[in-house]
């Protein structure tokens, strides 16, 4: 990436999506390579994302903008949910694009990166759109779908893929290499806030989970794996990915953290026998660049992360189950944990 983004000495504005944490967690070390080279960052990002990018980085500016705010559901597929939003996401996206012109009147700048950001394009700064996706795996109308994808990736003066430019090496498959190409594409290798794991750290955990996600999914995936380890002796690190408080009491054998900052997810990764987690392209990022292996339980209908988890089981050895899969037998099995401790006697 050091050799790729040679941009010095400029202001720049970073906007990350709010569609999950991935976003704004794989722009941290963008924003701090284009801290190395003398540039002036400015951040515009939602309250949330703001809350986690202080306590990653120094030295910036936050400005306010508003979020997609995509809602999922328990009983509409995600493919469809999405469909039926699609007029207020067409919204958000003119909404951000007559705000990024507002914003340049007062506070000009010289580049503008959009993480997935489709409206963030103006003539009065040079534009980058980043995305892993130039193929979106759409559930309907994919050919309509990726038409649209490809007309607002054209209206960028550039799109920064965060994935290896040798389809060999490709973290993402087809999503960055399965789709059309254009001349403004640049590929500038996976992004992650994370070093290699460190051996020399003790095993501390069992299991590792690691929730995200957009609600109510991030909940029901966190009570089907709360219930799969109560009643055990496997000592569970919960990152709940959350910091809304739950009414339950967790088992006795759960550390329950909330929303944790790179160090000491970091020490969690590298301290944890297995690892759970969603299939989002930013997480698999960070197994990659740590050495490290996991089950992956994608986000029910969503596709890319349904892709994702079957293209990482063949090409990296990953194990994957879809969540309506789960159960004791088969998980413990998945998982290779071959001590099984007795049980104690406790609830959710």
């Amino acid at each position: 990436m050091k050799e790729i983004i040679t941009y010095s000495d400029k202001r720049i504005l970073v906007c990350p999506l709010d569609w999950g944490l991935g976003h704004a967690a794989r722009c941290v070390p963008l924003i701090k390579q284009l801290q190395l080279q003398n540039n002036k960052v400015i951040i515009a990002c939602t309250d949330w994302q703001k809350k986690f990018l202080q306590n990653e980085i120094t030295g910036v500016e936050f400005t306010g903008l508003f979020g997609y705010n995509v809602k999922y559901s328990e009983k509409l597929s995600l493919g469809l949910k999405i469909l039926l939003q699609f007029p207020r996401l067409s919204s958000l996206v003119r909404k951000e694009h007559y705000w990024l012109e507002e914003f340049l009147k007062n506070n000009p700048v010289d580049i503008v990166i959009s993480d997935n950001r489709f409206g963030l394009y103006n003539k009065k700064a040079e534009c980058v759109f980043m995305t892993h996706q130039l193929f979106v795996p759409a559930p309907f109308l994919p050919g309509l779908v990726n038409k649209m994808n490809f007309y607002f990736i054209k209206k960028f003066d550039a799109c920064w893929v965060p994935d290896f430019e040798e389809e060999e090496k490709s973290l993402s498959g087809k999503l960055s290499h399965g789709g059309q190409k254009f001349k403004n594409i640049k590929f500038i290798g996976p992004l992650s806030r994370f070093e290699r794991k460190n051996p020399a750290i003790e095993n501390k955990f069992d299991v590792l989970i690691l929730l995200s996600g957009i609600e109510p999914q991030r909940t029901l995936l966190e009570e089907k794996l709360t219930g799969i380890f109560v009643g055990t002796n496997y000592r569970v690190a919960l990152v709940r990915g959350s910091e809304v408080k739950t009414p339950k009491q967790f088992p006795a054998n759960f550390s329950i953290y909330g929303r944790i900052n790179t160090k000491e997810q970091e020490e969690l990764l590298s301290s944890s026998k297995k690892i759970i987690c969603r299939s989002g392209y930013s997480t698999l990022m960070d197994l990659h660049t740590m050495e490290l292996k996991a089950l992956l339980i994608p986000t029910p209908g969503q596709t890319e992360q349904e892709y994702l988890a079957e293209f990482w089981s063949k090409k990296f050895g990953f194990e994957f189950i879809a969540q309506n899969k789960i159960s004791p037998e088969v998980f413990i099995s998945l998982l290779d944990l071959k001590e099984n401790p007795a049980p104690q006697k406790q609830s959710v």
